[in-house]
């Protein structure tokens, strides 16, 4: 997580490109001491909106109350890593919560929901848990945030199984044109991070370079950014409030094209998705 000391001026960014973050942990209680100083700089610098994705049932509640307290946009869903044994109780609870703020436009989307093969000791849950909340997105017609980590062909398989009017998007996208083409063929768009910035991230480079723009959409995913503080560009964030920044002007550097083109495509892209 991004120590709170880590809230800085960085350098100076261009604030007429309009950025929405897909995808951004901001209800984690890592940020509760500086989370309106987060997020003031983030307006600042030029944020329209965002989207929090849930992870497990005893967030969602703070979650909607950091969503509503900024105008932010949600989701609601069960991370592989929270999957459990009682799995059928928190698919249960999903189900109640979503019948109960059907209504509520802030809510976007299912997720954050998926696949994680490192984490083996709740894959026996994670598979049936997936499968549940695909079926949740077919029946309340909600896109979903997809995590998928070295479970690729399962989460393809299953996406053809339970295949989604509104598609979704694969969180942290960081594999080849190849595996790209297959969720892009899926019907689902790409979310693109701080992977990107990491100069050792060439088979990543060497997709975006060939992915048409209106696949994609990009992210902070503000928890993990104390993962990467090795890394030049953290310096260079303040921890994480301009790495939409850095994204469009990475993915315009590799595109060839401008800064301002690929910003409002990727905005356009996230209005699309979510349907905001």
């Amino acid at each position: 997580m991004m120590p709170v000391a880590d809230i800085r001026d960085g350098d100076p960014v261009d604030k007429s490109l309009r950025v929405i973050d897909s995808h951004v942990h901001l209800d984690f209680d890592e940020f509760d001491a500086a989370r309106e100083l987060l997020v003031e700089r983030l307006k600042a610098n030029g944020l329209k909106g965002a989207v929090i994705p849930g992870v497990s049932v005893s967030q969602w509640p703070k979650l909607q109350a950091v969503a509503s307290r900024y105008g932010f946009h949600y989701s609601l869903g069960v991370h592989p890593w929270y999957c459990t044994a009682d799995w059928r109780q928190d698919i249960e609870n999903l189900s109640k919560l979503l019948d109960e703020r059907g209504g509520d436009p802030k809510l976007v989307a299912i997720g954050e929901c998926g696949l994680d093969a490192l984490h083996k000791g709740s894959w026996v849950a994670q598979l049936p848990c997936f499968e549940a909340q695909l079926q949740l997105a077919q029946q309340y017609d909600l896109p979903v945030i997809l995590h998928s980590v070295k479970a690729h062909n399962e989460v393809l398989a299953l996406l053809k199984r339970y295949p989604l009017t509104r598609g979704g998007v694969i969180h942290g996208f960081y594999g080849s044109m190849q595996l790209a083409q297959r969720y892009v063929d899926a019907g689902y768009y790409l979310g693109i991070g701080h992977l990107l910035l990491e100069e050792k991230a060439k088979k990543l480079q060497e997709t975006l370079v060939k992915l048409p723009l209106e696949h994609l959409v990009i992210e902070t995913d503000l928890a993990l950014v104390s993962q990467v503080k090795k890394s030049d560009f953290a310096d260079k964030t303040g921890g994480s409030s301009l790495i939409l920044h850095l994204l469009i002007e990475k993915i315009a550097k590799l595109q060839k094209k401008s800064n301002v083109l690929v910003s409002e495509q990727v905005f356009l892209n996230t209005l699309q998705l979510f349907d905001l």
